[in-house]
């Protein structure tokens, strides 16, 4: 699926020209509107009738991009995972997105100096040689859904399969990984997809691939010897949602060989209060803002417990049925949930972090050198919390 023909607009700053990947994305897009701009300027007055998702802007990042994933509250664990911005806005319509509420800038940017980035993510990871790192770039943007994230990408793939303490993770809801499927990995890239029942990727995730072709497409990732991870995130509550969730974790499996899967996380549906409005106004068809839902610690409403935890063991149930399970984890979730459900909960953020590594290490032998040791991670930081 190609996204490029939504962009209407695109403005490349005067800085990015320097950038060989800028003319590369603009061959993609010949017949597109495109003005060179001064990197000062604001165009944000001549785009305000214009969806975001429609205009483009190219441009060199300012500052860091390599980062700690933002989490939340401290009441809800965190697995520490680090974050590559270089792609920011995503032309797919999900009802529940949260980037409708956290990104308030007029286009979707695209930052073109790939190389400064990789100095900088190299840096920052040599001092931390020790520690096992799961860096990926899908957290303000599908990892895959334009030319511009796919280039960088390639590149990234590249990259990572030179550096002995990190895996790469592109997560996305499309099947855009035909260009990956012959670059040298070394098994240090992750190829993630977000899943939920066909039934409500046909009413909240708009504009993305269908669950078989997501998982075609997985599937053809392992084949071509990379890793995999999987999102159960958001789950949505549905009247039929046992059946529905059943019959997904079915067909996951029926594709994919668990031991493929490097990791499979669970969250159910947060937003900010004030997003609610802003998916009644935008996608009035959808039941999401009509939920039983409760203000959480971190201040976002979240499904009521007793309406999240049964989803949770069902999902969770289901998919550690099997012979070697992948490694199950919640995205910021209390380590009441953590115990309910699993039985056992990390003492914190730095546990759990080392027990990805552990896992890794355990179930994928040759992946990280030398056993992890739970010391270097509880003295860790995230890569832009880094002394000097």
């Amino acid at each position: 699926m190609n996204y490029n023909h939504q962009f209407r607009r695109i403005y490349i700053s005067e800085s990015s020209l320097q950038d060989s990947v800028t003319q590369e994305i603009l061959n993609k897009m010949p017949s597109r509107i495109q003005r060179i701009i001064p990197d000062t300027y604001s165009f944000a007055e001549e785009v305000r009738d214009l969806d975001p998702k429609t205009v483009l802007l190219l441009t060199r990042s300012k500052g860091d991009i390599v980062n700690g994933c933002p989490g939340t509250d401290d009441s809800y664990l965190c697995c520490n995972y680090q974050v590559i911005n270089q792609t920011q806005n995503c032309p797919m319509h999900c009802s529940y997105c949260i980037l409708q509420f956290y990104l308030n800038q007029p286009a979707t940017v695209l930052y073109t100096n790939y190389d400064e980035i990789f100095i900088e993510l190299k840096q920052k990871m040599l001092r931390q040689s020790k520690r096992f790192f799961r860096i990926g770039t899908g957290e303000l943007a599908d990892s895959l859904a334009i030319d511009g994230s796919v280039l960088f990408a390639k590149q990234a793939i590249r990259v990572f399969s030179e550096i002995p303490n990190a895996l790469l993770e592109l997560k996305s809801k499309t099947t855009n990984i035909h260009d990956l499927l012959q670059i040298e990995h070394n098994g240090h890239t992750v190829l993630a997809w977000s899943l939920n029942p066909q039934e409500i990727i046909r009413q909240n995730e708009l504009k993305t691939a269908q669950l078989i072709q997501r998982l075609t497409a997985a599937r053809k990732a392992a084949e071509a010897g990379y890793l995999l991870a999987f999102h159960f995130d958001p789950i949505l509550f549905h009247p039929h949602w046992k059946k529905l969730y059943g019959e997904l974790i079915d067909e996951l499996y029926l594709h994919i060989d668990p031991e493929r899967i490097a990791w499979i996380s669970m969250g159910s549906l947060r937003f900010p209060p004030s997003m609610k409005e802003k998916i009644i106004d935008r996608y009035p068809n959808t039941a999401i803002p009509y939920a039983e839902m409760v203000r959480g610690m971190d201040g976002k409403l979240r499904y009521a417990r007793p309406l999240r935890l049964p989803m949770y063991q069902l999902i969770y149930q289901k998919l550690t049925a099997v012979s070697n399970p992948p490694f199950i984890y919640f995205c910021m979730e209390s380590p009441l949930i953590w115990k309910e459900v699993f039985g056992k909960a990390p003492d914190s953020n730095a546990h759990l972090d080392f027990m990805f590594a552990e896992n890794l290490y355990q179930r994928f032998p040759g992946l990280i050198p030398e056993e992890p040791r739970r010391i270097n991670y509880d003295e860790g930081f995230s890569l832009d919390q880094l002394p000097d």
